[in-house]
């Protein structure tokens, strides 16, 4: 009978336990995390796995030629040369954690997370400062993480762990320390085993509406939000939402939204939706202020429709393939000019920008054709701008779009796509206009430069563009991908707002 009672009494201690550990686990899934990679070994002669991050190391195990290995960090053991020879990777394969130099592995894979830099800082060829600097990002600036870097030790700076970034088709390191990870490895455990596996997702994961609207409130949106945001995930449960405090007032990004030709609205809209008689581009006029504050309002947008003005626009091939962006093109006149949806995936790729909504961005600029597209000469040579970059000021925008692409030698539909797309990389996305919103209400570098530096003056724009990405990613059934969105929140926001 007492042992009886004790092996009741281990089990419920050991119940308890298990309990405890889940719960702990599941919430580690808010905890965000940098991801591995994948790779494999290159070498006819196999690869040692050692010990430690030298060839005097103890080996572990030999590893035949091919063989895929997960590699969780990057270690350097030069102060400056980047070389493969003086690069190990601390790597998991079979069951068992080692290192191998980095010149016998190949085909490496990387997943991404984001980042925001909390201060201004230097990235280098290197994990280290004692490596030669390439360049530096301002602070607030969203970088793309690939993998942890451990430097040596005398050149760690603040930070024993460096992370690798990808700027445009490369890849570079900064020190941990001024970087504020904003999406989340998440693990799941696998039903079947038990055991943990690990999924790269950018969710909260599956929770009920009490425990989501906690999460909200973790995240910091307000009660006007949420509701919404509950029935997407509901819907949509690997979905990710971000809240971004824009510390500026409402009225005051209102303000500076409805000054001058900042919006405009097309004159096939009703008059009402004007401010005004005057046309700042042909067929254009002023939108009023109530127009505006609808548009701005990010609570408006809060459905499966146009959620998509608020994805992170950074590359993922995993789902951002050539049949969703050809989703995109068909109903628009760009492929007959040679604007196929190859050119878009190799330009996403090459300047780390989605495709699609690379594709939804021609579609919404030059979709329905013309001289931009369709290879008009200018000073004796065909030039193409997709995107009409440039397009803006004087009595003929279309013409200056063309000098200004005529100026880059966009002389090819190919060439206007890739120099398009770093263009925009370069000029809106790694400036922290990495959404579609943002790049129409550039409130995400402080109230000084709200309403400046837009991409485009067409107020309904991130409305169209999103409505495009609904489209083919419902077409293609990719719409449960692990997409995150992050969502402007400002201060003294109205309950509601409404067209006129």
């Amino acid at each position: 009978m007492k042992s009886t009672r004790n092996l009741k009494l281990n089990i419920l201690v050991i119940s308890s336990l298990f309990a405890l550990i889940m719960i702990l686990f599941a919430s580690a899934a808010f905890a965000a995390s940098v991801p591995e990679a994948s790779g494999q070994i290159n070498s006819k002669d196999g690869a040692v796995l050692r010990k430690s991050a030298s060839t005097k190391s103890a080996s572990l195990s030999v590893l035949s030629d091919n063989t895929k290995v997960t590699i969780q960090k990057e270690v350097f053991k030069s102060k400056t040369s980047t070389s493969k020879k003086k690069r190990w990777y601390y790597v998991k394969v079979n069951g068992k954690n080692g290192y191998i130099r980095a010149d016998l592995i190949d085909n490496i894979k990387y997943d991404s997370v984001s980042g925001k830099t909390t201060a201004k800082i230097n990235y280098r060829v290197g994990a280290g400062t004692k490596m030669k600097k390439k360049s530096s990002f301002k602070k607030g600036s969203k970088v793309t993480i690939v993998l942890k870097a451990t430097p040596v030790y005398s050149a760690r700076g603040s930070s024993s762990t460096w992370y690798k970034v990808k700027v445009g088709s490369k890849y570079f390191y900064l020190s941990s320390g001024k970087v504020k990870l904003i999406e989340s490895t998440v693990k799941t455990a696998s039903a079947s085993s038990g055991a943990a596996a690990s999924s790269h997702v950018t969710n909260p994961g599956i929770l009920d509406d009490a425990k989501f609207e906690k999460y909200l409130d973790d995240e910091g949106f307000p009660d006007s939000y949420k509701k919404k945001l509950i029935n997407l995930h509901k819907i949509h449960p690997n979905w990710g939402f971000v809240a971004y405090k824009t510390n500026i007032a409402w009225s005051t990004a209102l303000s500076k939204q409805t000054n001058g030709g900042t919006s405009l609205v097309s004159g096939a809209f009703p008059s009402s939706y004007r401010d005004g008689t005057k046309q700042y581009e042909k067929g254009w006029y002023k939108a009023n202020s109530k127009v505006v504050a609808y548009y701005m309002d990010p609570r408006n947008f809060l459905n499966e429709n146009s959620i998509y003005m608020f994805e992170d626009l950074s590359y993922k091939p995993k789902y951002q393939t050539s049949s969703v962006v050809s989703a995109i093109l068909s109903p628009t006149k760009l492929p007959s000019y040679g604007f196929t949806a190859n050119i878009f995936v190799k330009a996403g790729e090459l300047s780390n920008v989605s495709p699609v909504f690379l594709a939804s961005r021609a579609r919404q600029e030059t979709g329905s054709g013309g001289d931009a597209v369709n290879g008009t000469e200018v000073l004796g040579t065909k030039v193409y701008n997709a995107f009409n970059i440039g397009a803006f000021g004087g009595t003929n925008p279309l013409y200056n779009g063309l000098l200004y692409a005529y100026a880059k030698g966009w002389t090819t539909p190919a060439k206007a796509v890739e120099g398009g797309a770093q263009e925009l990389a370069k000029n809106y996305i790694n400036q922290g206009q990495y959404t579609g919103y943002y790049q129409r209400f550039n409130v995400r570098n402080g109230v000084n430069k709200a309403g400046t530096h837009q991409y485009m003056t067409n107020i309904m724009a991130p409305y169209s563009e999103a409505a495009s990405t609904k489209s083919s990613y419902t077409q293609y059934g990719i719409l449960n991908q692990p997409l995150v969105f992050e969502i402007p929140v400002y201060e003294g926001m109205p309950a509601s707002t409404k067209l006129p």
